[in-house]
């Protein structure tokens, strides 16, 4: 029911978004559920939450979970949020392919998140990848791949593009995960030289609801169809998070990764999750 390699990269988003979110990230990757995590380094949250993963340091990859929708900016940003708040999704994406986008605000404020995160852990991000998937759009991807090339060590970048016959093999919310694919193709086509630093595989999206999805069925299907460098993304939480959005479905998600029934899937596969540098 599967191809590919007998690993994939799991990553958890949204680390800092809230304390339930964290704990559950941090619960996860303690107990070796996940291989990776993405902060999002501009909630003020992060100097707390951060200072938490020195425990698993060397455990799991940690990276930067670009952070340029609905949140507040580390910087002030008078074109993208001139009242303090970064724009919704759906706004960016209009803004990014029409060509308006003050790109250098977006530079600055790219660059104050990675200090942000380097002021905790005293290193450069082990990855990159964007809160709702952000960081492939036009030109900022283009900001994304210039300073991806600075850092040293190079980053692993994400890659939310994937093949239509895979997302299709999976068929879980395909018309979301195809429109998320084709936000990506431009980003893995720039990539140039970073090619070697991005996944070949890309699942975990589905459709959220106000109803909890049945994700320990969602996930043995986002394990189809997988690349050679293979990434599947969650978003794991506690219940009764007021500040996450989607916080019953995080519950879910979180419920079934630390369980017995998660551990018993990999097994009956012959699978493992791995860092970046396994897959």
């Amino acid at each position: 029911m599967h191809t590919g390699p007998g690993t994939f990269v799991l990553c958890a988003d949204d680390y800092g978004l809230s304390a339930p979110v964290s704990r559950a990230i941090l619960a996860l990757a303690k107990s070796g559920r996940i291989s990776a995590l993405s902060c999002m380094c501009a909630s003020p949250l992060w100097p707390e939450h951060g200072a938490w993963l020195k425990d698993i340091e060397g455990k799991v990859d940690i990276g930067l979970h670009l952070t340029l929708v609905d949140e507040a900016p580390l910087t002030p940003m008078p074109r993208m949020a001139p009242e303090g708040r970064l724009p919704s999704i759906g706004r960016l994406i209009a803004k990014s392919y029409a060509g308006t986008l003050a790109l250098d605000e977006i530079a600055a404020e790219m660059d104050a998140q990675l200090a942000a995160f380097t002021r905790v852990l005293g290193r450069a991000p082990d990855h990159i990848d964007g809160h709702l998937h952000a960081h492939v759009l036009p030109g900022i991807r283009d900001v994304v791949l210039a300073k991806a090339r600075a850092l040293s060590p190079r980053p692993w970048l994400r890659n939310v593009h994937d093949s239509l016959g895979a997302i299709s093999r999976r068929g879980v919310a395909v018309p979301k995960a195809g429109f998320i694919s084709g936000l990506g193709r431009g980003f893995a086509a720039a990539a140039g030289n970073l090619k070697d630093r991005l996944n070949a595989g890309f699942s975990g999206v589905y459709a959220f609801s106000e109803t909890p999805a049945d994700y320990a069925a969602l996930f043995p299907r986002f394990l189809a169809a997988r690349g050679a460098r293979h990434v599947i993304l969650c978003h794991p939480g506690e219940s009764g998070d007021p500040r996450a959005a989607w916080d019953r479905q995080r519950a879910v998600e979180y419920e079934f990764l630390a369980g017995p029934d998660f551990g018993a899937l990999l097994a009956g596969h012959g699978l493992k999750i791995t860092r970046f540098a396994g897959a």
